[in-house]
């Protein structure tokens, strides 16, 4: 039977199936099968993609920085990654926006200036000076290669020019700082009494059909959220690290692995003057630009100083105040006109003029360092680290493998993963889905215990990463419903928040007959004489004042002027059930001529970056609005 229904397989209909499989791969190609439908970006800006790379480094740094500001207060606990990485994302966008905005109005970073800028970066100098080796072991680190790093460094450069160009177009005027002045000094004249509510409290007598009503009417308010008990599994690298030992047979090969790597190459240190030429100048420019390199080139020959030559004639603004020093640099990194003179000099030769894109260069060599490898008991302490990183890298991802593989294989209970890798099944106190202790202090581990799959189905969670090499596999081990307090658990804090609105509300009808007896023009000083009033008289106060009740001092400052020889009242609610009833008779402004100096430099700063920060805004805005950004599912 069987070889019967091979045949018919086999006859005329298998090979027309045959035929129009073969017919589809010649015309879509295996490729449309076989590849990955998943997006290899993790937002696209018209034609440029961000990687997902570039938006997990991004990500890293703003959180390095937020537990470098912190401090001790960091709590890892606290941070939303979700949103971090949405600010990580939207700070990539901005930065390719500008940088595609200062491409298009034709800017450039030079060769010179962005070695200047990478010899700067105090992370990769020693002793005040450029390492190399530094530089190397931190591209080695980061996992790039310096074309990457120096890439990225000259985007930065390029989207600052375009904001240093829009940031030198604010001004502010002396007009703007003035009415700036006269309301920061303004001075305000007023009184106010505060009609305490707590007094009232005393006299409030509560029915227990008033309770049981409130109970009624916010049962909400009341509401005991749904708790869940959790046992889990904790696979964490630094338990991992602790029994990873490096023998020195395993370092040395490590070291004889990592050599190339560590061999810092030939680097060269020389100054320079440029006189700049720009691109399509016309002959008689070029000519004049060359005769001043030569005449300088002379001078220089003839004895003197080359560094306060530079600082006088060089058109370099990054290298001209430093004498023209260029800092250590290796071979590739200048131009290469520049390059190929710098690395056929002596140390103390002059050369000259060099011809490249920014004009004439003359070139003084002033340093030379070999390529080197540096010795093991040089570098011993930082391979070290690295091979323990890397075998407990190795070791947590191992066994995260076998922990998902087992905790979903046996998805009703931990004990098959306990036992497959050595680990304690451990619980937690009770969690809500807002917040929790213990590893109920991570929001994933909470959206994890409360997604369907862990709540409703009894399954085990995927293993929830909560921080480097650290993973947390949960299962619901006890769950409470959400249900209503009970009316009795609840009674004394009703019997507060009633006790509370109720004495609010006298107090407010306290202050309304206190502000139409102003109105009926008796002073606010002949009614201060009550035991639940508060008087208080202020005078020539300023908005930066003390020692008053901030939320009166802000309402007095709102109110309009007074009219001459009148007054302005009103009456507000406090957050606190107080009422407050103010009495405004007069507003002076503060006087410009008055004004220090240094004070007005102060508000001119403040409102020129003020004034920078929305251009920088409106500009990022405008880019977006005609940009198409594409920001795929998975990275949102």
């Amino acid at each position: 039977m069987l070889q019967a229904m091979r045949e018919k397989v086999m006859g005329v209909l298998g090979w027309i199936v045959i035929g129009l499989i073969i017919v589809t791969f010649a015309l879509f190609g295996l490729g449309s099968y076989l590849q990955d439908k998943s997006r290899a970006y993790a937002a696209r800006v018209n034609d440029v993609e961000i990687t997902p790379r570039e938006l997990q480094e991004t990500y890293q740094q703003q959180r390095a920085r937020m537990e470098q500001m912190l401090g001790d207060a960091f709590d890892p606990a606290l941070i939303d990654e979700d949103k971090l990485k949405s600010r990580a994302l939207e700070a990539l966008i901005e930065k390719q926006l500008l940088l595609q905005a200062s491409q298009e109005a034709g800017m450039a970073i030079s060769d010179q200036l962005l070695a200047a800028r990478i010899h700067a970066i105090p992370s990769l100098q020693v002793d005040g000076k450029f390492s190399d080796t530094v530089y190397r072991n931190m591209l080695t680190r980061q996992g790039l290669v310096a074309a990457e790093f120096e890439a990225s460094v000259r985007a930065e450069l390029q989207a600052q020019q375009l904001m240093n160009g829009l940031s030198q177009t604010t001004f502010v005027t002396a007009e703007e700082v003035d009415n700036a002045y006269r309301l920061q000094e303004q001075k305000r004249d007023f009184s106010y009494i505060v009609v305490a509510a707590e007094p009232f409290k005393a006299g409030i007598e509560l029915s227990d059909e008033q309770i049981q009503a409130y109970y009624d009417q916010h049962k909400a308010e009341f509401t005991v959220p749904e708790r869940v008990r959790l046992s889990y599994l904790r696979l964490n690298g630094d338990v991992l690290g602790e029994a990873v030992e490096v023998s020195e047979d395993d370092l040395l090969a490590h070291y004889e692995e990592r050599k190339q790597s560590l061999l810092t190459r030939e680097q060269r240190r020389a100054s320079h003057i440029l006189i700049q030429v720009e691109p399509g100048a016309d002959a008689e420019t070029v000519s004049k630009a060359r005769a001043e390199a030569e005449s300088l080139l002379q001078k220089i020959h003839a004895g003197e100083d080359f560094a306060e030559l530079a600082k006088q004639h060089s058109d370099d603004p990054g290298s001209a105040a430093q004498g023209g020093d260029l800092g250590f640099f290796e071979r590739g990194v200048m131009l290469p006109e520049f390059d190929e003179t710098v690395f056929t000099m002596k140390t103390g030769d002059v050369s000259g003029p060099v011809k490249t894109q920014f004009g004439f260069h003359i070139i003084k060599l002033t340093g030379v360092h070999g390529s080197k490898i540096p010795t093991l008991e040089e570098v011993r302490a930082e391979l070290v680290k690295e091979l323990k990183q890397r075998r407990i890298d190795d070791m947590f991802y191992e066994q995260l493998e076998l922990l998902t593989d087992t905790s979903y294989e046996t998805p009703d209970s931990l004990a098959a993963a306990a036992d497959a890798l050595g680990l304690e099944i451990q619980t937690s106190d009770w969690i809500t889905p807002d917040k929790g202790t213990g590893i109920g202090q991570y929001p994933k581990v909470r959206a994890a215990a409360f997604s369907d799959d862990v709540l409703e189905g009894g399954n085990n969670s995927e293993p929830v990463e909560v921080g480097p090499a650290d993973a947390i596999v949960v299962r619901v081990e006890e769950r409470e419903a959400a249900h209503p307090a009970p009316l009795e658990d609840v009674r004394d804090a009703i019997v507060s928040k009633l006790k509370h609105e109720l004495a609010a509300e006298q107090a407010a009808a306290k202050g309304a007959e206190l502000l139409q007896k102003l109105a009926a023009g008796e002073s606010l000083e002949a009614l201060k004489d009550q035991d639940y009033f508060t008087y208080r008289n202020a005078e020539a106060v300023t908005r930066a004042a003390s020692g008053f009740d901030p939320e009166v001092a802000r309402e007095a400052f709102r109110l309009q002027r007074p009219p001459e020889g009148g007054a302005q009242d009103k009456g507000i609610q406090l957050t606190s059930g107080d009422y407050a009833v103010i009495h405004l008779t007069a507003v002076v402004d503060g006087d410009p001529a008055t004004m220090p100096e240094n004070v007005r430099t102060q508000l001119t700063q403040v409102f020129e970056n003020m004034r920078r920060a929305m251009m920088l805004s409106v500009l990022v805005d405008d880019l977006r609005s005609r940009a198409e950004i594409v920001i795929p599912e998975d990275t949102q």
